[in-house]
C-alpha cells in the first residue's frame, strides 16, 4: 500500500527533481510531508473534495443547548467544518428507536428567534457555529429528555501523520496528490523564472477537476406547494387570457 513518503516520491519525480527510482533526501522528505499537509487541510475547505458524510452524534443532557465540538469538548471529538443543510441533514432519536426530522439553520436565522429559553421534548433546530478550536452546536428548544442528536458533516481530509502513514483515499486521490504536490513544491525546487509545463498543468487540473465530478452530489428544490399558485387553465396569447 502507498505511504506519504511515495506520494512526495512521486511529486518530486514529477516535476523532474529526481530520477525515477533515485531515493529522495530525508530533508526533502520531510519538507514534502509539510507541505502535503497544508495542501490537505487546504482541500478540506473545499466541499466538492469531501468524498463522503461525517454522521456525528451527540447525547442530548436535559436542560443544555449548546455542545462544543472537537477534542476536549462536550459534544464530539471531531470539529465539524460546516455541516450540511436541507431535508435529513439532522434528526433526533428517542429511546424507542422513532426518529424527529431537525432542521440546520444559518446563523442569520438563529438570530432572528427571539425567545431562545424554552424547553421541549423533542428539538427541532440547530446552529452551528464553527469556531476554533472547538465548534458549538446549540439546539433549539432546550432538550428536557436526553435523546441522541445525529447529524452530517463535511468529511476532513486526514493528514499524513508521518512518512510511513498508509495512503488510504477513493480512486482519483493520489494522482491528484501526486500533481498537485509537484505544483506546490515548484517554487521552492525550480529556477527563478522557470515555469511549470502547460502538460503538468492540465494534468493537474484534469485530475482535481474528476474528484470534484465524482463527489458533487445533485441538488433538489424544494418547496411550499401552498404558496405557490397554479393555473387552472393554460394562458393564451391570442385571446390575452
Amino acid at each position: 500500500m502507498a505511504t506519504a513518503q511515495d506520494i512526495i516520491q512521486d511529486a518530486f519525480q514529477r516535476i523532474g527533481l529526481y530520477a525515477a527510482g533515485e531515493p529522495i533526501t530525508t530533508a526533502d522528505a520531510n519538507r514534502g510531508l509539510q507541505v502535503l499537509n497544508d495542501m490537505l487541510d487546504s482541500w478540506s475547505n473545499e466541499q466538492l473534495f469531501c468524498y463522503a458524510n461525517l454522521e456525528q452524534t451527540i447525547t442530548l443532557v436535559p436542560g443544555q443547548s449548546q455542545y462544543t465540538m472537537g477534542p476536549g469538548g462536550n459534544g464530539a471529538d471531531v470539529r465539524p467544518l460546516s455541516l450540511r443543510y436541507g431535508p435529513g441533514a439532522a434528526y433526533v432519536t428517542d429511546q424507542n428507536g422513532d426518529i424527529y426530522y431537525v432542521e440546520v439553520i444559518t446563523q442569520d436565522v438563529y438570530n432572528q428567534i427571539g425567545y431562545r429559553l424554552s424547553t421541549s421534548n423533542i428539538p427541532d433546530t440547530i446552529f452551528y457555529n464553527p469556531q476554533y478550536p472547538l465548534g458549538v452546536i446549540t439546539v433549539f428548544p432546550k432538550p428536557s429528555i436526553g435523546y441522541t442528536l445525529s447529524f452530517d458533516s463535511f468529511l476532513q481530509i486526514s493528514d499524513f501523520a508521518s512518512l510511513t502513514t498508509a495512503f488510504g483515499l477513493p480512486q482519483g486521490y493520489r494522482r491528484a496528490m501526486v500533481l498537485s504536490l509537484g505544483l506546490e513544491l515548484w517554487p521552492e525546487y525550480k529556477s527563478e523564472g522557470l515555469e511549470p509545463t502547460q502538460l503538468l498543468l492540465r494534468a493537474e487540473r484534469d485530475a482535481k477537476r474528476a474528484i470534484k465530478i465524482t463527489n458533487s452530489k445533485p441538488v433538489t428544490a424544494v418547496f411550499d406547494p401552498a404558496i405557490v399558485s397554479r393555473a387552472q387553465t393554460s394562458y393564451n396569447i391570442y385571446r390575452g387570457r
